[in-house]
């Protein structure tokens, strides 16, 4: 098979797991403000502006990954340039260093519990917030620490 072609496979994969992750926050902001849920627990009114705040920046997130995916299958130069970011071995290695499975795993459910714990208890979601913050500026630290020594 044709590494381009198996790259554009890849991409389309994630291009359909992207579109169908978009609507797992749409539904539980939608299924939180059902009056059931708004029965059975309080919610407190300085989590409702944050809890949208992370629901947008996560929203967008996608957005702009499934905008990428898109413009892969549309602009060719744009493809030719992505096959060669995912094919230049600097960039894999860095990638290799910081772009763990598990941390990409971590930020995704940890937005998404932000976005849960806006419900129930601004500890909880207070406690969520920074230690998502934390992962974020170690993450960053870590990738401009191998950008500049590799």
């Amino acid at each position: 098979m044709d590494p381009r072609e198996k790259l554009r496979k890849g991409v389309k994969t994630r291009l359909i797991v992207m579109s169908l992750s978009t609507i797992l926050p749409i539904i539980l902001l939608i299924a939180f403000d059902l009056p059931f849920f708004k029965e059975r627990f309080v919610v407190y009114n300085d989590l409702v502006f944050l809890r949208y705040a992370i629901f947008v920046l996560l929203e967008g997130y996608i957005g702009f990954k499934i905008y990428r995916y898109i413009r892969f299958f549309c602009d060719v130069e744009y493809a030719d340039l992505y096959a060669l970011r995912k094919t230049d071995e600097r960039l894999n290695f860095i990638l290799l260093k910081t772009n763990a499975l598990a941390i990409k795993i971590f930020i995704y459910m940890s937005g998404i519990a932000l976005i849960i714990a806006g419900f129930f208890n601004s500890f909880v979601f207070y406690t969520l917030l920074s230690v998502l913050g934390a992962v974020l500026v170690i993450y960053l630290f870590v990738y401009i620490y191998y950008s500049k020594k590799y």
